[in-house]
């Protein structure tokens, strides 16, 4: 059952001792009721005016009017949005400004006068969208982003128990006109679905917020799982072992993870390309970044817009890209440093370094391979193959690809060691 408006009033205030809090309020009627019941605590209160109405004036006048009532300090911000998906943008830019206003007053934090009637309404949406497991547990109460604290504190409320309280402390409010309208989703829930739902049963809400609850347990059960399957490199055998739901919670934990946000389609994408049997392949998520399945490998990439395919003469050292290249003849140097010993008879100097290129072809005592084939076989990650440092001589035979191979086919007589390490080790 939910808790009282006026006890959880009391149980609020509580709470917030010595906390500095922005407010975000529309005028309507629920947020008019938190803010008068906060108004000792001094918010900073911001109203976003989305010229959505003729009428949206009104609501700018009616907080300002408050404010410079009870000596308040507050904000008026204006949105233009004139195309796309309006609900989500005005979110997102909501978001922004109420974190650039928090920071700016040093707030703790940034609350919101969402009620239970919300919350129902949240919950039918994504159940219809047919939203990630997570996600059907509605709204929550509080949520961290950018070390501010998002909170919303009236969750449990009903908003009849709003209007009365509004009526009783003769609050001051306006309602919002086109939330009778039905052109959004979530009014065609509020004004068609859930008077259906009131009729099938009464007692729908009490229902639901349990299955808010449920999931909310569960869905903690389920990260917690997940956290011990995320590495920095999943293993899609690994995953494939497990069921789809923790697939996608654990997909989903990892992307957070790399700070790259878990959209539906991306982790949809993922768990398609579990199945696939080609040995590499490829999901782009902004443009230089892409997540990369290759072989049993699961990895997030960056990658350069260009690739620059160039190489250097080296006699003894040179700089190549970000690697440090350098080429001792004979006498090994007395040091640490990691060398790969290459044998032969003749060579023709200088050496070239550089990337790999088509058609390029490995000798080995049987005989001779393509590089391409070679790193197949070896099932080398796709997402580094251009990036591998070859040294060849001027002949054009290969003698080194980096990580991958060492021509053991030139002789004995001499030999060279090679050195390759980022151009900042010491």
């Amino acid at each position: 059952m939910a808790m009282h408006l006026e006890q959880r009033l009391i149980q609020l205030n509580q709470e917030l001792e010595n906390k500095k809090i922005l407010l975000a309020v529309s005028g309507g009627v629920d947020s008019m009721v938190l803010l008068h019941a906060l108004k000792h605590k001094s918010p900073v209160i911001v109203h976003v005016n989305h010229h959505k109405r003729a009428s949206s004036y009104k609501d700018e006048e009616l907080v300002a009017s408050f404010c410079q009532q009870e000596n308040l300090a507050f904000v008026i911000e204006h949105l233009d949005i004139k195309k796309g998906n309006f609900q989500g943008e005005a979110h997102s830019l909501r978001q922004a400004i109420f974190l650039n206003i928090a920071h700016q007053y040093n707030l703790h934090y940034i609350m919101t006068a969402h009620h239970q009637d919300d919350h129902i309404e949240t919950i039918i949406m994504r159940l219809l969208k047919g939203s990630s497991f997570e996600y059907l547990e509605g709204l929550k109460s509080k949520k961290v982003i950018d070390h501010i604290t998002f909170y919303k504190p009236l969750l449990n409320m009903q908003k009849s128990e709003l209007y009365e309280y509004a009526k009783t402390h003769q609050v001051p409010y306006i309602e919002d006109v086109s939330n009778q309208e039905t052109v959004y989703e979530r009014n065609k829930i509020r004004h068609e679905i859930i008077p259906a739902l009131k009729q099938i049963d009464p007692d729908y809400e009490t229902h639901l917020v349990e299955f808010s609850r449920r999931v909310r347990e569960t869905s903690y059960q389920l990260k917690l799982q997940a956290s011990f399957s995320v590495t920095h490199q999943l293993s899609k055998k690994r995953l494939l072992s497990l069921n789809t739901i923790l697939q996608e919670e654990i997909i989903r934990l990892w992307l957070k993870r790399h700070h790259v946000i878990p959209s539906k389609i991306h982790v949809e994408r993922v768990l398609k390309e579990l199945q696939n049997s080609k040995p590499n392949v490829e999901i782009k998520l902004k443009d230089t970044l892409f997540i990369q399945l290759s072989y049993d490998a699961i990895s997030i990439i960056h990658k350069n817009k260009d690739v620059v395919m160039s190489s250097i003469q080296v006699e003894h050292e040179g700089l190549f890209g970000d690697k440090h290249v350098s080429i001792f003849y004979d006498n090994k140097p007395n040091n640490t440093l990691p060398l790969i010993e290459i044998c032969y008879n003749k060579l023709i100097f200088p050496l070239t370094v550089r990337y790999r290129q088509p058609g390029d072809t490995l000798r080995f005592h049987y005989g001779q391979k393509k590089l391409k084939d070679h790193l197949i076989n070896i099932k080398y990650p796709k997402y580094l193959r251009d990036s591998l440092i070859v040294i060849e001589d001027q002949s054009q035979h290969i003698l080194y690809v980096e990580n991958v191979y060492t021509n053991k086919t030139l002789g004995d007589t001499h030999t060279l060691w090679v050195c390759i390490r980022t151009h900042d080790d010491t």
